[in-house]
């Protein structure tokens, strides 16, 4: 059971960052311009994990899940 907890925690750590980031780009001005500038860099970067997680294509897709054969 804790290894699946683990899992899932780790499966959504990018999760609990990217709202951390927004909170900071959501507070007064010497915050904002962290959660801002973070957002600006971890999006793409949340967007093509999770592109690769959920629908295989990309970086992060598991290969042990690829259909193709090399031979």
């Amino acid at each position: 059971m804790y290894d699946r907890l683990r899992s899932a925690f780790g499966a959504a750590w990018p999760f609990f960052g990217a709202a951390y980031l927004l909170y900071l780009a959501l507070e007064p001005p010497p915050a904002r311009y962290v959660g801002i500038g973070g957002l600006a860099v971890v999006t793409p970067l949340l967007f093509g994990w999770t592109l690769g997680r959920v629908w295989g294509i990309g970086p992060w897709a598991d290969p042990a899940e690829d259909d193709r054969s090399d031979a």
